[in-house]
């Protein structure tokens, strides 16, 4: 497990690996460092490691994102036009 803590945002990162992940007595031993954060005012973002490939599925993110970004450009020249 890693941890990271964002002072100028505020944020705490957990990042977990996949044998973390799959450890329920680990995962519940976090919960009270969670909280500890949450009442200090920090939000707590947990990364949980995944299985697929992380450069094509980052990949296909981009090109999602892109294509959301493009509609809703298109969409807002359409009413600017009207």
């Amino acid at each position: 497990m890693e941890m990271e803590v964002s002072e100028k945002d505020r944020i705490v990162y957990y990042w977990l690996t996949n044998e973390e992940k799959e450890n329920t007595e680990f995962r519940q031993a976090l919960k009270p460092q969670y909280g500890e954060w949450s009442r200090k005012g920090y939000k707590v973002c947990v990364f949980l490691s995944g299985r697929g490939n992380l450069v094509d599925l980052t990949k296909e993110l981009l090109i999602h994102n892109k294509q959301v970004i493009a509609k809703r450009n298109v969409r807002r020249a359409m009413e600017r036009d009207r």
